[in-house]
């Protein structure tokens, strides 16, 4: 996947650079919600707070203190942590379903001051003219933007499988497993909850601030609870049960919002048809079916021998 996308500015099409960066941040986005659901077992119907969270950040640093991306960047993620720890503090102690529906209240509480703060959020109207060029760094082409959202998709996504290797992501799995025998290890449940969504809100984070930057305009919108369901979809889609299937998802995902979006009225309808057949049609999810149809495939062979 890494090598399939750095080709993609030598195509010198402003809207093939734009989609492929999209593509990232919204794998980024989802990769980050997986870790939360598909490992975790964590359903969050306010995963757009740390996203918007993000977005804003990076808007509000570069337009009214220091101009420059990458500051603004750096900026937006930092602003995640603390966010991630205080929301995990006062959600993750609740059950799972409690658990969700308080994400989705603190989710509309954001998506309200967002509305309301206009003389700091812009109101309805969002913040416009996030700058790509400052004084650290000049990512005005559209190449130049592509490849820095391309070196932290990379890394996020490295990073990221990194975690889930290790014995913190071995923990992780524990707990989506069956987290009533996970004290039994000497560990605590609230504590590795904790860990989980706070790395999971930092991700979000980063791909808001990527966001922010590619757009060059952020908006309420990015905090409806709407957006929030997207890396759920995405997820889905792709498979819950593998780390590279909320990429592959957004890659769907962003395909058939592009090609139904550009040839019908309609198309959130026949979008939402496309999802249904997807999630019917290939339980486990893209990559799950594959691995099933080539399991399947491989004892066949292994029965003719």
């Amino acid at each position: 996947m890494v090598l399939a996308l750095s080709p993609i500015p030598l195509i010198n099409d402003r809207f093939f650079i734009y989609l492929g960066s999209l593509f990232m941040i919204y794998a980024i986005y989802a990769t980050s919600y997986n870790i939360l659901f598909g490992y975790a077992g964590l359903v969050s119907f306010g995963h757009a707070i740390f996203f918007a969270s993000g977005a804003y950040s990076t808007a509000l640093y570069t337009l009214r203190i220091y101009r420059d991306p990458l500051a603004g960047l750096l900026v937006g993620v930092l602003v995640t942590i603390p966010l991630a720890l205080a929301i995990g503090a006062v959600t993750l102690r609740h059950t799972r379903i409690y658990f969700s529906i308080l994400t989705l209240a603190l989710g509309m509480v954001l998506y309200a001051l967002l509305i309301k703060l206009r003389g700091v959020t812009g109101g309805s109207d969002g913040l416009v003219g996030i700058p790509k060029k400052g004084l650290l760094i000049d990512i005005s082409s559209p190449s130049s933007y592509y490849f820095f959202i391309y070196l932290f998709f990379v890394l996020s996504i490295f990073a990221g499988y990194i975690v889930m290797r290790s014995r913190l992501g071995l923990l992780i799995r524990a707990l989506g497993a069956n987290e009533d025998r996970l004290p039994f290890s000497g560990h605590s449940v609230f504590a590795i909850r904790l860990y989980t969504f706070t790395i999971s809100g930092v991700l979000a984070g980063l791909a808001g601030s990527l966001y922010a930057i590619l757009m060059g305009v952020v908006t309420p919108d990015i905090a409806y609870w709407t957006f929030s369901a997207d890396p759920l979809i995405m997820t889905l889609l792709g498979g819950s049960g593998y780390y590279l299937g909320p990429s592959i998802g957004a890659l769907i995902f962003l395909i058939l919002t592009t090609i139904f979006a550009r040839y019908s009225d309609v198309w959130m309808l026949f979008f939402g048809l496309a999802v249904i057949g997807i999630v019917l049609g290939f339980r486990g999810g893209i990559i799950g079916f594959a691995a099933w149809l080539w399991e399947k495939t491989s004892r066949r062979e292994t029965r003719g021998v």
